[in-house]
């Protein structure tokens, strides 16, 4: 068997053997990302780095496909009409940012690497928490809408400090330059993309709507999106935010249906291939400082649990939904996966964590609802009193 041959022979066992882990995992409520890290683990035991080689281009498509599709659930009125949401937002985001980014300083790294630790540590999983919501019915539930609007604070935040971060893991040191340099760059591209959305796309809509409809549609799509990531990352900024607000651009039309219908495939493929190089690349050792490593994944489950409960009240929650919306938000999934991405060393401490709060995340959001139950009982009714038969009777004309 020649070497090309043994090398598609070797990544279609991978692609068969990622589908059937995910697919018995699902069944004991594991996520997907957490068998995607485990196959990556194991595979470095039996498969050589050359056979990975014709799967770069998906984990370079993983990210800009990923941050394309979350900006496609989201237009310029919908981010302007997010003010009912940014009170619970900023209380989720001072108490899982800054406290874990000045205990990294503490235990003695330097300003970078704590930003990225404390990065890794805020955001939850919009992938995991989006779909416990979807398979235990609780869409409709009050938690809901305040978890998603959570999710897509997070989002934005995110996105945004991944193009200051960038930058930073390139100098390897917070220049005094950096950080003005990157918000002046985040700025012009937002106002750049505003007008593009105001001015240029109302005048190609029709053609767009029109297009969409042939089937070749997806190579332009495909080749749009991966050259707008791309291009963002040349010019020192996140191909994330990039393919974000290309996202964001696309109209609530024929387009947008047809670019799930044509992409959504191709998305899951790549994101499923990205988590799995995350593992596959990084090294199997004990992460050096291990009391670290425990006490972000305690503070992981309890910052979360608190700030979320304080972020319900905000919102205007009475205690039970508080109690089931704070058990509801612990798991940390794939923002943590990229933000770690940046930093080798920083990878070995967020493997441990983003298994544990993942684990134990979905563990408690299943026992969310019996746990707010056993604590704020359903108020029992009074009994119905007795009507007297006599009294119940018509009387007789």
């Amino acid at each position: 068997m020649d070497h090309h041959t043994l090398t598609l022979l070797q990544i279609n066992l991978l692609f068969i053997l990622m589908f059937f882990t995910a697919y018995f995992l699902r069944k004991l409520q594991i996520p997907p990302i957490i068998s995607f890290l485990l196959i990556g683990f194991l595979a470095k035991l039996w498969l050589p780095h050359e056979s990975t080689k014709p799967l770069e281009l998906f984990k370079e498509a993983g990210i800009i496909l990923l941050f394309f599709f979350i900006g496609l659930e989201y237009s310029f009125e919908r981010l302007k009409n997010m003010v009912s949401i940014w009170k619970p937002g900023v209380v989720d985001l001072l108490f899982n940012f800054f406290p874990i980014f000045g205990l990294s300083l503490l235990f003695g790294f330097d300003p970078v690497t704590s930003l990225i630790i404390a990065g890794v540590f805020y955001p939850s999983s919009t992938s995991i928490v989006a779909k416990l919501l979807m398979d235990f019915k609780r869409l409709a539930s009050p938690e809901a809408e305040l978890l998603i609007g959570i999710l897509i604070f997070e989002d934005l935040v995110s996105i945004i400090l991944l193009s200051v971060l960038i930058p930073m893991t390139e100098f390897g040191a917070l220049e005094p330059k950096t950080l003005p340099v990157s918000l002046v760059k985040i700025v012009l591209v937002l106002v750049v993309f505003y007008l593009i959305y105001t001015y240029l796309l109302p005048r190609i809509q029709g053609w767009l709507d029109r297009a969409s409809e042939d089937e070749n549609f997806v190579f332009l799509m495909l080749g749009s999106v991966l050259a707008v990531g791309l291009a963002f990352k040349g010019v020192g900024l996140s191909e994330a935010l990039g393919a974000f607000l290309l996202g964001v651009l696309i109209p609530e039309t024929r387009v947008m249906e047809n670019i799930e219908h044509h992409l959504s495939a191709f998305k899951e493929l790549s994101i499923g291939v990205f988590f799995f190089f995350f593992a596959y690349e990084s090294e199997l050792v004990l992460p050096e400082n291990l009391l670290f490593v425990a006490l972000i994944i305690v503070l992981g489950v309890v910052l979360k649990i608190v700030s979320t409960y304080i972020a319900a009240y905000f919102y205007g929650m009475k205690r039970k939904a508080r109690l089931r919306t704070s058990l509801s938000f612990v798991p940390r999934g794939e923002f943590s996966v990229i933000i770690a991405s940046l930093d080798p060393a920083v990878k070995l401490i967020s493997i441990p964590f983003i298994f544990a709060t993942a684990l134990i995340g979905s563990f408690l959001f299943v026992i969310a609802p019996k746990v707010a139950d056993k604590v704020y009982p359903p108020k029992k009714k009074p009994p119905r009193k007795k009507v007297p038969k006599e009294l119940s009777l018509s009387p007789s004309s």
